[in-house]
């Protein structure tokens, strides 16, 4: 008696499972991959906020006509942007970003006063701007420019 039909449908079942598994793997890797890349973003974000916390001290500490400039961690693509604020009523610096049609936001907590709100908006290919303080009567103002 031959059973050459058996064969071949154990072998359709056979691919049958190993396609639905590759296909359930292929679907866990690509939602792994847009995690990662979410955490990512956060992750380049929160280490600017604590740089350019770090970077508002130096300038306050160094004075009048003082300026570093700063370059974002990344490329802003078409519909990204980037929005930096330096909040004299909460004293931090907060960083507001689209990214990827993503939300995010930041803060850190200033160690030293601002006396003025200054805020910049960078969009695609814009990556720098300057932090500089100005002598304003008597006061060290540290402001973000363009």
């Amino acid at each position: 008696m031959k059973r050459k039909a058996q064969i071949t449908f154990d072998f359709l079942i056979a691919i049958m499972l190993v396609t639905v598994t590759v296909a359930g793997i292929v679907s866990i890797a690509s939602g792994e991959t847009a995690n990662a890349r979410t955490f990512d973003s956060a992750a380049k974000l929160k280490i600017l906020a604590v740089d350019l916390r770090d970077t508002v001290t130096q300038v306050y500490a160094a004075g009048d006509g003082f300026t570093v400039r700063k370059e974002l961690p990344f490329e802003l693509k078409a519909g990204d942007s980037v929005t930096i604020t330096l909040n004299s009523t909460t004293n931090r610096v907060e960083i507001a970003a689209t990214l990827g049609g993503k939300t995010f936001k930041v803060a850190q907590r200033l160690q030293v006063p601002l006396y003025a709100t200054s805020s910049i908006t960078l969009g695609q290919g814009e990556r720098d701007f300057n932090v500089t303080a100005q002598n304003v009567g008597g006061e060290i103002h540290v402001l973000l420019q363009g």
